[in-house]
């Protein structure tokens, strides 16, 4: 069985670690072949990605391209792309859901609810069974480090299935020592076959392992990249285009 892990977030973002951190700390320590990292509103880690696939050849570790859209109301959604041709962009932060997600389609993205659960950023159970099946999304985060428990898994497995939604998971990893937190098993081990096991529904999300404590620091640093930075640079990038856009001579 292949082993996949998704839902990470790197330095392109507000994760703690670098593309190639990253790939390097799965590729020594572990024996997963896949991985998604899905950044903020970025997929800029694809590319680095595939450079450091360039540069280790023999290495077992493959990537596919992901990203994390924020959509209007601050809720989040993934979008995975296992074959070429990988966007370089995309959708606008805060467009509606549904616009978001068309968007997505047009990509030849799979579209996937993440922490439903969460506070704000999560779909939420109810609009989860309301909206899915509308919207064309392709599955959804059963197994989730946080805010869903495991009392409440069978309920929230009704629902996925009453939407035939595949159900898969994420660690949601801001630091390598959370990247196991969520793990995906599949038949084969390549991306191929991880994509053919999302079709044929032989994919397994299972409860991983949580590495050592991260110190109050360390969080705390994370948080601040979260809540301050990332918002700044992408706040400073939309206005540089809204001013580059205003410059251009009308035709």
């Amino acid at each position: 069985m292949g082993k996949a892990i998704l839902h990470l977030h790197s330095t392109f973002s507000d994760g703690m670690a670098t593309v190639d951190e990253l790939l390097d700390e799965v590729e020594r320590n572990s024996d997963i072949d896949i991985v998604g990292i899905t950044d903020h509103d970025d997929c800029r880690s694809f590319a680095a990605t595939q450079d450091w696939k360039a540069r280790h050849p023999g290495a077992r570790v493959q990537a596919i391209w992901g990203s994390e859209i924020t959509a209007f109301g601050f809720t989040h959604v993934l979008a995975f792309r296992m074959q070429p041709p990988f966007p370089i962009i995309v959708p606008k932060k805060f467009l509606a859901l549904t616009k978001t997600v068309a968007q997505l389609h047009d990509m030849g993205c799979y579209v996937v609810v993440p922490h439903v659960d969460a506070p704000m950023v999560g779909l939420g159970r109810r609009r989860l069974s309301r909206v899915a099946a509308k919207l064309g999304v392709f599955g959804y985060e059963l197994m989730t480090p946080y805010f869903t428990s495991e009392e409440s898994l069978p309920e929230l497995r009704a629902i996925g299935a009453k939407c035939n939604l595949l159900p898969l998971g994420g660690s949601d990893a801001h630091f390598t020592e959370d990247l196991y937190r969520v793990i995906l098993e599949f038949p084969g081990s390549t991306v191929t076959d991880f994509e053919q096991s999302w079709h044929d529904r032989t994919v397994v999300p299972t409860l991983g392992r949580e590495g050592p404590r991260k110190t109050w620091r360390r969080q705390l640093t994370q948080q601040r990249r979260a809540l301050v930075e990332q918002p700044s640079q992408q706040l400073r990038a939309w206005v540089r285009n809204r001013m580059d856009a205003s410059a251009q001579p009308v035709t």
